[in-house]
């Protein structure tokens, strides 16, 4: 399993805020097709994990960690296909104060998946916003999207 670690460090990206290519998801919107690429994404906090699930990935279970979810599916004719992609993100609250988040590829075989997964902590009612560049294997340019979601651990 390949290890891919990103941080919101200092380095904020110029497509985040200024750029008006980043395209926002609406509430309750998890999943947007851009060309032949479906883009997935979901934030929960870990602790709704079944415990053989987040045992199996290595997630720790808590209502102050959140876990942000990311997949890459192609279209080709009727069928969906995943594919592996360069994620990265710049997470930040509504403060704009930036948020560390590690991430991983997650490549399973039966069914075949694969899954972009990232863990933070949160506070209750923290809403965060992430912003996302999605490039899929065979891409030239990245996909900008904003994905936005309060968090409620308490």
């Amino acid at each position: 399993m390949s290890l891919i670690l990103l941080s919101a460090c200092e380095q904020q990206s110029a497509t985040s805020q200024t750029n008006p290519d980043r395209i926002s998801y609406d509430t309750n919107v998890h999943e947007k097709t851009f060309g032949k690429h479906i883009i997935h994404i979901n934030a929960l906090t870990t602790d709704q994990l079944p415990a053989e699930v987040a045992r199996g990935y290595k997630i720790s279970r808590s209502k102050n960690r959140a876990m942000l979810n990311i997949t890459v599916r192609e279209k080709q004719g009727e069928v969906e296909t995943p594919v592996t992609a360069t994620v990265s993100v710049i997470a930040k609250n509504l403060s704009s104060q930036l948020k560390s988040v590690k991430f991983r590829e997650i490549k399973e075989t039966d069914p075949v998946a694969i899954y972009y997964i990232g863990e933070l902590p949160v506070g209750n009612e923290e809403t965060l916003v992430f912003d996302i560049d999605v490039t899929p294997a065979g891409a030239t340019k990245p996909v900008l999207v904003s994905y936005r979601h309060k968090f409620f651990t308490e």
